[in-house]
């Protein structure tokens, strides 16, 4: 999956222009790719901020509030990332890397807004052959395992990868890490004549849990 940064800069002539010149405070709020707290399974939302390079501090929000105050900041470049938790501490959503730039002037009491995106998961695929084994008979293959999204219509072919990995058959297991949320077909394809193995399932990828898919061939 990939990762982004964004970076924020409040200058000392922004906060000067809002009359919130010498304000230090850090506040925050959140918003979802879509719907709200409960719709994301997100009850607590942990910030961690701190100097870039130096070492992070910790907060956490009832989500429903919508915003946080974390403290004062002087003049510099700091990171924040956040969490969303479910009741149980499940991270369900995540946000992207954020540098923070503190002008002379401070953060004039400005709210920086995290946007958190649904947790991806990772999914390992495992596979046995019938009668036991991981390779068909004495062979030794190398298994393609690729993730699509679905088809528009059932049995039409698949052509939107999402994620793939080459495997030996010997290993038994194959995973795809960093998987976003939705729904996907793995298909197992040894590209092989003789013997050939070839397979499909259909699988949900939940936010933030990893998933174990078993084949039969």
């Amino acid at each position: 999956m990939r990762s982004c940064t964004f970076v924020l800069v409040l200058c000392a002539c922004l906060v000067a222009a809002c009359g919130g010149g010498g304000d230090n405070s850090l506040k925050v709020t959140w918003t979802f790719d879509s719907g709200d707290c409960a719709a994301n399974d997100v009850q607590t939302v942990r910030v961690s901020w701190g100097p870039q390079g130096g070492d992070a501090q910790t907060a956490e929000f009832a989500c429903a509030d919508g915003q946080g105050q974390l403290g004062n900041l002087s003049a510099g470049s700091y990171s924040i990332t956040a969490q969303g938790l479910d009741d149980v501490g499940v991270v369900r959503a995540i946000s992207y890397g954020m540098t923070l730039t503190v002008g002379g002037g401070g953060t004039g009491g400005m709210p920086v807004e995290l946007h958190l995106h649904p947790a991806p998961g990772d999914v390992t695929v495992t596979w046995t052959m019938a009668g036991g084994g991981i390779c068909p008979g004495a062979v030794v293959l190398p298994f393609f395992i690729t993730i699509y999204d679905p088809p528009a219509q059932p049995g039409d072919p698949l052509v939107d990868e999402v994620a793939s990995a080459q495997e030996s058959c010997s290993t038994g297991e194959v995973t795809l890490a960093d998987i976003p949320p939705g729904d996907y077909v793995v298909e197992l394809d040894s590209r092989a004549v003789t013997p050939d193995v070839y397979g499909t399932e259909e699988i949900t990828v939940v936010a933030g849990e990893d998933l174990q898919v078993d084949l039969q061939f």
